[in-house]
Protein backbone atom coordinates (compact mmCIF):
# COMPACT_ATOMS: atom_id res chain seq x y z
CA UNK A 1 0.00 0.00 0.00
CA UNK A 2 1.09 3.55 -1.08
CA UNK A 3 2.57 5.75 1.71
CA UNK A 4 1.53 9.36 1.44
CA UNK A 5 3.96 11.81 3.14
CA UNK A 6 1.16 14.90 4.35
CA UNK A 7 1.89 18.37 5.80
CA UNK A 8 3.44 18.53 9.11
CA UNK A 9 5.23 15.06 8.80
CA UNK A 10 2.58 12.66 9.09
CA UNK A 11 1.89 9.83 6.98
CA UNK A 12 -1.05 7.81 5.74
CA UNK A 13 -0.96 4.72 4.29
CA UNK A 14 -3.82 3.87 1.50
CA UNK A 15 -4.86 1.19 -0.87
CA UNK A 16 -5.21 1.73 -4.12
CA UNK A 17 -8.97 0.90 -4.91
CA UNK A 18 -9.65 4.03 -2.36
CA UNK A 19 -7.88 6.74 -4.89
CA UNK A 20 -10.90 8.44 -7.23
CA UNK A 21 -8.27 11.07 -8.57
CA UNK A 22 -5.58 13.30 -7.79
CA UNK A 23 -4.07 16.45 -8.99
CA UNK A 24 -2.31 19.60 -7.76
CA UNK A 25 -3.99 21.43 -5.23
CA UNK A 26 -5.51 24.81 -5.79
CA UNK A 27 -3.84 28.06 -4.21
CA UNK A 28 -7.40 28.61 -1.83
CA UNK A 29 -7.16 24.57 -0.76
CA UNK A 30 -3.07 24.02 0.36
CA UNK A 31 -0.72 25.50 -1.85
CA UNK A 32 1.86 23.58 -2.97
CA UNK A 33 0.37 19.59 -1.87
CA UNK A 34 -1.10 17.36 -3.90
CA UNK A 35 -4.64 16.72 -4.16
CA UNK A 36 -5.92 13.22 -3.61
CA UNK A 37 -10.08 12.04 -4.07
CA UNK A 38 -10.56 9.10 -2.14
CA UNK A 39 -14.11 8.67 -2.26
CA UNK A 40 -17.12 10.54 -2.36
CA UNK A 41 -16.08 13.15 0.58
CA UNK A 42 -12.60 12.32 1.49
CA UNK A 43 -9.81 14.46 0.67
CA UNK A 44 -5.92 14.45 1.54
CA UNK A 45 -2.60 16.45 0.75
CA UNK A 46 0.22 15.44 0.30
CA UNK A 47 3.31 16.95 -0.33
CA UNK A 48 4.87 15.39 -3.01
CA UNK A 49 4.57 15.53 -6.08
CA UNK A 50 2.02 14.27 -8.45
CA UNK A 51 4.41 12.20 -10.86
CA UNK A 52 5.84 10.39 -7.39
CA UNK A 53 2.60 9.96 -5.90
CA UNK A 54 1.41 7.94 -9.75
CA UNK A 55 4.66 6.38 -9.40
CA UNK A 56 3.44 4.86 -5.97
CA UNK A 57 -0.06 4.08 -7.30
CA UNK A 58 1.09 2.61 -10.25
CA UNK A 59 3.88 0.20 -8.13
CA UNK A 60 0.95 -0.93 -6.28
CA UNK A 61 -0.44 -1.99 -9.52
CA UNK A 62 -3.41 0.86 -9.84
CA UNK A 63 -4.58 1.11 -13.34
CA UNK A 64 -3.98 5.43 -13.40
CA UNK A 65 -5.02 7.70 -16.50
CA UNK A 66 -3.76 10.89 -17.05
CA UNK A 67 -6.90 13.65 -18.19
CA UNK A 68 -6.94 17.46 -18.73
CA UNK A 69 -9.55 19.35 -16.64
CA UNK A 70 -11.90 22.02 -18.42
CA UNK A 71 -10.23 25.03 -17.32
CA UNK A 72 -6.53 25.88 -16.09
CA UNK A 73 -3.25 23.88 -17.01
CA UNK A 74 -3.67 20.98 -14.83
CA UNK A 75 -2.85 17.04 -14.85
CA UNK A 76 -5.43 14.98 -13.31
CA UNK A 77 -4.45 11.28 -12.53
CA UNK A 78 -7.64 8.98 -12.40
CA UNK A 79 -7.86 5.63 -10.71
CA UNK A 80 -9.44 3.99 -14.38
CA UNK A 81 -11.02 1.29 -12.23
CA UNK A 82 -13.32 3.68 -10.21
CA UNK A 83 -14.58 5.07 -13.15
CA UNK A 84 -18.68 3.92 -13.92
CA UNK A 85 -18.77 5.33 -17.10
CA UNK A 86 -17.67 8.12 -19.45
CA UNK A 87 -20.78 10.54 -20.35
CA UNK A 88 -20.94 13.68 -22.72
CA UNK A 89 -20.59 16.84 -21.24
CA UNK A 90 -23.37 19.10 -20.87
CA UNK A 91 -22.81 22.82 -21.82
CA UNK A 92 -25.49 23.97 -19.85
CA UNK A 93 -23.55 22.33 -16.74
CA UNK A 94 -20.22 21.97 -17.17
CA UNK A 95 -17.25 24.72 -18.80
CA UNK A 96 -17.49 25.23 -22.70
CA UNK A 97 -13.97 23.05 -22.90
CA UNK A 98 -15.16 20.02 -21.38
CA UNK A 99 -15.56 17.70 -23.88
CA UNK A 100 -16.80 14.76 -21.56
CA UNK A 101 -17.45 13.82 -18.01
CA UNK A 102 -15.99 11.12 -16.04
CA UNK A 103 -18.08 9.23 -13.77
CA UNK A 104 -17.44 7.76 -10.60
CA UNK A 105 -21.08 7.52 -8.75
CA UNK A 106 -24.53 8.86 -9.90
CA UNK A 107 -23.68 12.10 -7.85
CA UNK A 108 -19.49 12.90 -8.32
CA UNK A 109 -18.55 13.46 -11.87
CA UNK A 110 -15.49 14.44 -13.45
CA UNK A 111 -15.53 16.98 -16.71
CA UNK A 112 -12.62 16.77 -18.53
CA UNK A 113 -11.09 18.48 -22.30
CA UNK A 114 -11.00 14.51 -23.63
CA UNK A 115 -13.76 13.21 -25.79
CA UNK A 116 -15.55 10.12 -24.84
CA UNK A 117 -13.54 8.17 -27.35
CA UNK A 118 -10.43 9.41 -26.06
CA UNK A 119 -11.54 9.30 -22.59
CA UNK A 120 -12.44 5.53 -22.97
CA UNK A 121 -9.22 4.73 -24.78
CA UNK A 122 -7.26 6.13 -21.77
CA UNK A 123 -9.12 4.30 -19.21
CA UNK A 124 -9.22 0.71 -21.53
CA UNK A 125 -5.16 1.24 -22.12
CA UNK A 126 -4.72 2.13 -17.90
CA UNK A 127 -6.88 -1.08 -17.02
CA UNK A 128 -4.65 -3.13 -19.47
CA UNK A 129 -0.92 -1.99 -18.75
CA UNK A 130 1.42 -4.29 -18.05
CA UNK A 131 1.75 -5.37 -14.84
CA UNK A 132 5.41 -4.68 -12.87
CA UNK A 133 6.69 -6.51 -10.00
Amino acid sequence: MPIIQMPGGAVEELEGKELWWMRNAFDDEFKGTVMLRLGPSDRLFSIESLDDLAAKFRDEKTPLASFTPPEGKLKIVVNAKNVEKVEPANPIIHHDKAKSVLRFTRRIKLAVRETEEVANSKLKAAKKEPKTS
